[in-house]
């Protein structure tokens, strides 16, 4: 979910442990995705918990749960999915997100985990802006329809996600993301198709705020779910990665033959 970093809350940021804790987590997803939304069983995250993933959260003074993450093991050694990752509507917008991946790569590098995937809708731009700018990590997979027929803020369109992968080890991860953007308009998928000859930098146009877009005129975030798709299928297909997204400008950056 969106979080964009101001001045830090007073949170603990902790594993979540025993099902008194992990109660506290269905009440929070509805929260965050809707009243219809289906939150994980406290006694399945209890399970999870004890077999090696990750549930993280973070809790204000009094003890109430305002953010919190679930990281799933995969078949992959070394390799963790981050399932959800949800901050409460009031607590948006002051790092809880960005906080609880930090939490999540620390936990992870410590027990030899050095990459993490999870996915997210391909238009909503500050999603992409913390997954990709901020956290350093990259898109190299469309998923269409990946969850089927979804309730609450996600009904309406389409199920699809990016899948970001995370190298908790590399560069982008470490360093920031250093990217240097190409000049010229961005393609829009409204309006453009991928043209003939594919530069290795390609700009894409993407709406300022799709979910405000799908509540309000849920005929055009269809229209854009159905351009996009394609469009970013097909440089995928080619060897693009999504490795930088500018907020302001509304855009991302896709770059062929990009490094993790």
């Amino acid at each position: 979910m969106t979080d964009t970093a101001s001045a830090p809350p007073t949170v603990t940021l902790r594993e979540l442990s025993g099902l008194p804790e992990l109660a506290l987590t269905p009440p929070l997803a509805r929260a965050v995705w809707g009243e219809t939304d289906t939150p994980e069983d406290p006694a399945l995250l209890h399970v999870l918990h004890h077999a090696g993933g990750l549930v993280a959260g973070a809790l204000d003074a009094q003890g109430q749960l305002r953010a919190y993450l679930v990281g799933l093991p995969t078949r992959e050694a070394g390799v963790q999915h981050s399932h959800r990752l949800g901050v409460h509507p009031q607590w948006r917008r002051q790092g809880l997100g960005e906080r609880l991946k930090a939490f999540q790569r620390q936990w992870c590098v410590a027990r030899g985990i050095t990459r993490v995937t999870w996915t997210f809708d391909p238009l909503l731009l500050a999603n992409a802006h913390l997954n990709v700018r901020r956290l350093g990590a990259t898109v190299g997979t469309y998923l269409p329809d990946y969850y089927g027929e979804m309730a609450g803020i996600n009904a309406g369109v389409p199920s699809d996600r990016f899948e970001a992968v995370w190298v908790l080890d590399g560069c982008r991860a470490q360093e920031g993301v250093r990217e240097l953007w190409p000049a010229g308009e961005a393609l829009h998928p409204l309006r453009d198709g991928l043209p003939a000859t594919v530069p290795d930098a390609v700009t894409v146009r993407v709406p300022a705020d799709y979910s405000r877009l799908r509540r309000e005129d849920l005929a055009h975030a269809r229209a854009w779910r159905a351009a996009s798709g394609p469009l970013f299928a097909r440089l995928f297909a080619q060897g693009h990665r999504l490795v930088d997204v500018d907020l302001p400008g509304q855009r991302y950056l896709l770059r062929r033959s990009a490094a993790g």
